[in-house]
């Protein structure tokens, strides 16, 4: 008889959650000890229930699956790791190469089942070594989409298409270079969050800016200049945003 398998699912998504939990349910010799909606309540699961196997997703607001295993080689944990990610080129290379697993998404049950089975037939539990070495490949590999949230599902951007982006209350709209306009079901600070290291500039509490299509700024008005393929726009900000927006450029 095999040993019971301790799992933690660590995803954004509650939806994406229920599924692997309603896929795992009735598996033999397995148990869901924790379900995460991000990495700091992953962390503290992972302290308190020792599970042997996280299904890890990639991308999350704020900290991602790749902080998290910072994060648990801080702690000096060596749990089993299997990415799960809608990004079939999201540094799948550097997973590939590695020791760690994944599976993309939407999951599917057989995919799912071979990926636990190759767990236990290796019981490969992840240590430093591992760990610093997909670290320092993640390094070389470029994220050219980020997944945003939609009434419907999700969509995926590339950050640089992004023109601009605007609040609406618990919503976002994001203009794109092609003329689209996308409405996110993440507010203003959560897209922030997952464009930050991107040349984004926060405008005020209703703006996102991505600096590379700024060409002027105005400061009697106190507007800014936006211009892309076959188009332009401006937009209002505050007074002492023009000033801070200047420490960009100097």
């Amino acid at each position: 008889m095999e040993d019971l398998l301790k799992i933690l699912i660590v995803d954004d998504e509650p939806e994406a959650r229920e599924l692997l939990k309603y896929m795992l349910q009735d598996s033999d010799n397995m148990e869901i000890v924790g379900v995460a909606g991000n990495v700091d309540e992953a962390i503290v699961l992972l302290n308190q229930e020792k599970p042997h196997l996280v299904l890890l997703d990639i991308q999350m607001p704020g900290r991602d699956g790749f902080n998290f295993i910072e994060l648990v080689q801080e702690a000096g944990k060596e749990p089993g790791i299997i990415f799960v990610t809608a990004y079939e080129h999201y540094a799948i290379q550097a997973i590939r190469n590695s020791v760690f697993d994944y599976i993309m998404k939407p999951v599917r049950q057989g995919e799912l089942n071979m990926a636990i089975e190759r767990y236990r037939s290796s019981r490969k539990r992840v240590g430093k070594q591992d760990i610093n070495q997909l670290i320092e490949a993640l390094k070389e590999t470029s994220v050219s989409k980020v997944k945003l949230n939609t009434r419907a599902g999700y969509i995926l951007i590339n950050p640089k298409e992004v023109i601009y982006c605007q609040a609406d209350g618990n919503y976002t709209h994001i203009r794109l270079i092609n003329g689209v306009q996308e409405t996110t079901t993440q507010n203003l600070g959560a897209i922030e969050r997952l464009l930050k290291g991107s040349s984004f500039f926060r405008a005020s509490r209703s703006y996102l800016l991505n600096l590379k299509y700024l060409t002027r700024v105005d400061r009697k008005s106190c507007s800014c200049i936006l211009e892309y393929p076959g188009d332009s726009c401006s937009i209002k900000i505050p007074a002492q945003k023009i000033k801070l927006l200047e420490s960009n450029f100097t």
